[in-house]
């Protein structure tokens, strides 16, 4: 429910977990609750929690995935094999994703948006949704930690700042400040096709307004509390960058090497804007970064330990 006297990214909106539905599979459960953001799709509005618990576990640890149309069945691996080092893994299916892709649509592409006033609230749609997980697995009474993939580090930032549920968090092939993204990497290559034909942005005008108005709005901040409408342009208000320095939590951040999704000068910008993050390079791409799974699993539970 919104808060008419707050205009909070975010946190205008609730995030009391409302179940609507469980189902036990083999290796868990899958439950089914109620969105808090009010989206016009209704195949959206049902929020999915995949849930696996683990023997006198340790901790809990909430994985967030990447965009895209076939990732789910390589990234789900994590959730399910957090059990195998006594943590509880839970996966959030985030908006306009796979079983709450709208119909019409191919999952992820809504976020292929380029009027950034309907992308923000896109974003703000997986932060609610991922705040409201975290309030549902704060009732198992343990640590919780966030581990993001990609786009799900994107979400996995944002969130962090708002919230000090999360204790620690994974970042892997992820990064921050749209510039870079937009511009310079191939998954969004159907965005900048789409900005030729509207003419509602180019690089030239992009890059201007992220050296000289992105600067000044970061400045003019103190918290991560930033109101709708507040920035110049829509996009500096889920830009992760904007978030990175309220993020009081420890930061493990895996980059790969040669990625030509997430360029390299983003890794490095949402790097360096954390107030405590180490960074580790795969040298791998952005896709073939899952053949280091193993690692990655290891090296976060490590982190998580310490």
């Amino acid at each position: 429910m919104v808060n008419q006297s707050e205009n909070i990214f975010a946190l205008r909106f609730s995030r009391e977990p409302k179940i609507l539905d469980e189902k036990a599979f083999e290796d868990g459960k899958k439950l089914i609750l109620e969105s808090n953001y009010p989206s016009e799709y209704p195949e959206n509005n049902k929020l999915i929690l995949e849930y696996y618990p683990a023997r006198r576990a340790k901790g809990t640890v909430l994985f967030i995935h990447g965009t895209g149309q076939k990732n789910l069945k390589y990234l789900r691996w994590f959730a399910k094999h957090f059990p195998d080092f006594s943590y509880n893994g839970a996966l959030m299916i985030l908006p306009y994703h796979f079983s709450r892709t709208p119909k019409g649509y191919k999952s992820g592409e809504l976020f292929m948006e380029t009027e950034s006033d309907k992308l923000r609230g896109r974003f703000e749609n997986a932060v609610v949704d991922t705040l409201t997980c975290l309030e549902y697995l704060k009732n198992l009474n343990l640590p919780l930690f966030i581990m993001g993939y990609s786009f799900g580090g994107f979400i996995a930032t944002i969130v962090a700042s708002l919230s000090d549920v999360p204790k620690k968090l994974s970042l892997v092939v992820t990064g921050g400040n749209f510039y870079h993204i937009t511009w310079k990497s191939f998954a969004t290559k159907v965005l900048r096709v789409k900005y030729e034909e509207n003419e509602s942005c180019n690089p030239e005008k992009c890059l201007k307004y992220h050296l000289e108005d992105y600067p000044k709005f970061l400045n003019s901040i103190k918290d991560p509390y930033v109101a709708v409408g507040s920035a110049p342009v829509s996009c500096f208000e889920y830009d992760p960058l904007t978030y990175a320095p309220f993020v009081k939590q420890p930061v493990l951040m895996f980059g790969a090497l040669f990625d030509v999704f997430i360029p390299q000068k983003s890794t490095f910008e949402l790097h360096k804007a954390f107030q405590q993050a180490k960074l580790r390079w795969l040298i791998s791409g952005h896709l073939s970064s899952i053949f280091f799974k193993r690692k990655i699993l290891r090296e976060t539970i490590h982190f998580f330990e310490i």
